[in-house]
């Protein structure tokens, strides 16, 4: 091929190289795509017209740079998907009425009763993000003192002041998860 005319079909696609790159830094997937199809299509083009070494290596390291470009494209994510990972977590933000109470499990609240240590002027409170399944929870004793808990194990955890409190429900009495329990039949 013709030097000039190779160059100039180099240098396009290395012109829509640098524009996918800017289009992929803005992560504008269909705009990313549609340049490499068409950076692709001339690539494609030029191919069988190259002659000489000099050529095929250029054409090569298009090729390459283009595969680059294609991994880049494919890790952009279109809008309106989620992606993975710790950031697409949608918070639940969990109504607890006492209806929902009742649908935790007996043996759950069994043991939320059981660390209620029987005083009947304590509360409950339970967490309100994740899935409601088995909430982590805190209890507030007679005399003011909060004791923290998981919602798997049962199991008491650190809480420093003030952390978690806007993630708890109104408060539960011991009163009325004890009568949720008394209930005949609940599961």
């Amino acid at each position: 091929m013709e030097p000039s005319k190779f160059r100039e079909s180099r240098v396009s696609i290395n012109r829509l190289c640098d524009q996918m790159d800017q289009l992929i830094e803005q992560e504008e997937v269909d705009e990313s795509r549609a340049c490499f199809e068409q950076a692709f299509g001339e690539l494609d083009e030029l191919k069988p017209k190259v002659s000489g070494d000099i050529q095929e290596r250029s054409v090569k390291n298009l090729a390459m740079k283009l595969k680059g470009m294609k991994e880049r494209i494919s890790k952009l994510k279109t809008k309106g998907t989620a992606s993975s990972g710790s950031g697409s977590r949608v918070k639940n933000n969990i109504e607890w009425d006492i209806d929902r109470v009742a649908q935790l499990a007996r043996t759950f609240l069994e043991k939320v009763l059981k660390n209620m240590a029987g005083d009947p002027e304590s509360k409950v409170f339970f967490g309100t993000t994740g899935k409601g399944i088995r909430p982590n929870y805190q209890i507030q004793f007679k005399e003011g003192q909060i004791a923290s808990f998981t919602g798997s194990g049962h199991k008491p955890k650190t809480v420093s002041p003030g952390q978690g409190a806007k993630n708890l429900s109104a408060p539960f009495s011991f009163q009325e998860v004890d009568a949720i329990l008394n209930k005949t039949g609940n599961i």
